[in-house]
């Protein structure tokens, strides 16, 4: 998630080292969920120089059971109105003697088929030059057509009524296609008024940390102009009091799909700010007070691991929720802790644990984007 982004001025020494610099720099400037680290580092912690006894596992990150509400107890805001589909019902082709058809001519280049008359329409699919189809429609300028085409989309699903250039195609036939309405242009998730935040509780488990708890926020804002379709997402991580230092990273986020650019959230439950829209299916509601809720998909446990060199490695393992709607995140938990695999004084230890742990807490505060929102009944 985050907080690797604060380990860069930690100056954290464990058995003597200091690992965290054996991390890549885009892993640091990233990863606000491994910031847990840094707060020890800035507290002053020194773990003991040698590994002393192992001890049992600390408790693993409590279930999102204990945030996320049952589905059952909320409803649609009663503002909420039933919308009728945006796509409208093709007006079907005048029947003639020879229908208007279309031939792609576009000189050996596939021609692409929105999903609706405009190059600000979606591309849903691509046709091959030579291809003919039925007319279904046209737009009301004349400059596109829509098809019966029936291809199999970008996506690999079946694509119907697309639509495509006039400029493109070779027009056969004597019949005339009747105008239809366009489709409403798909609206983009997030804006570059995007505004988010969230609150962090953040706690040490160990004898050696001065700090042994802190909250903080991470406020999301965009910082620039959007380059295409991807938004500067900029996050900057305020800690009360002082505790660490305040730092900030940017994620570039798809305004259309929400989302973030590098898919590194995939392989890394810590990047998960922004899984995309429809993560999953809704398994519960979480609070944000007040009566209202988010719908989110939740998943987890979770596990990654990093090699610290020495025979250290740090383990982080934690659940996530995502706002159905948007897949944005709402909710993370995590504990680290720190494994020791190797021989120190005449024994042997494989991955053990010696009660050093941290543990962290996320939760979406407020949010100007378009939520699964609910309302308790």
């Amino acid at each position: 998630m985050h907080d690797q982004k604060f380990l860069n001025a930690a100056d954290v020494r464990i058995n003597g080292r200091k690992p965290l610099r054996t991390l890549t720099a885009g892993f640091l400037l990233v990863t606000v969920a491994l910031f847990v680290l840094s707060g020890c580092a800035a507290s002053g912690v020194a773990v003991q120089s040698s590994p002393g006894a192992a001890v049992a596992d600390a408790a693993m990150p409590a279930s999102v059971n204990t945030v996320i509400e049952p589905l059952s107890a909320y409803q649609p805001p009663a503002t909420e109105e039933e919308s009728d589909s945006p796509l409208p019902t093709p007006t079907a082709t005048p029947e003639g003697d020879e229908p208007l058809r279309v031939t792609i001519a576009t000189q050996g280049v596939r021609a692409n088929l929105r999903s609706g008359p405009g190059t600000s329409f979606d591309i849903v699919a691509k046709v091959n030059p030579g291809q003919t189809f039925d007319v279904l429609g046209r737009s009301e300028d004349g400059r596109w057509y829509q098809l019966d085409s029936k291809v199999t989309g970008v996506s690999g699903d079946q694509i119907e009524n697309g639509w495509v250039a006039a400029e493109l195609v070779r027009v056969a036939g004597e019949g005339e296609a009747p105008v239809v309405d366009a489709p409403a242009a798909a609206e983009a998730l997030f804006g570059p008024d995007l505004a988010v935040k969230w609150a962090v509780d953040w706690s040490c488990n160990s004898d050696r940390c001065q700090i042994k708890s802190c909250e903080a926020e991470v406020d999301a804002v965009v910082n620039r102009q959007p380059s295409g379709d991807f938004l500067p997402v900029e996050h900057t991580v305020t800690w009360d009091d002082s505790c660490f230092s305040t730092d900030a990273w940017t994620f570039e986020v798809n305004q259309k799909t929400g989302e973030e650019r590098t898919g590194e959230a995939e392989q890394n439950f810590l990047y998960s700010y922004w899984m995309g829209a429809n993560p999953g299916d809704a398994v519960g509601v979480f609070p944000l007070g007040n009566g209202e809720g988010v719908e989110v998909f939740c998943s987890g446990p979770h596990s990654v691991e990093i090699e610290e060199g020495g025979g250290w490695t740090t383990i982080y393992e934690g659940n996530t929720c995502h706002d159905i709607n948007t897949g944005m995140l709402v909710y993370m938990n995590y504990v680290k802790r720190w494994l020791f695999t190797g021989d120190y004084d005449g024994k042997t230890y494989a991955r053990a644990f010696f009660g050093d742990s941290e543990k962290l807490e996320q939760r979406l505060v407020e949010a100007n984007v378009p939520m699964a929102m609910v309302e308790e009944k």
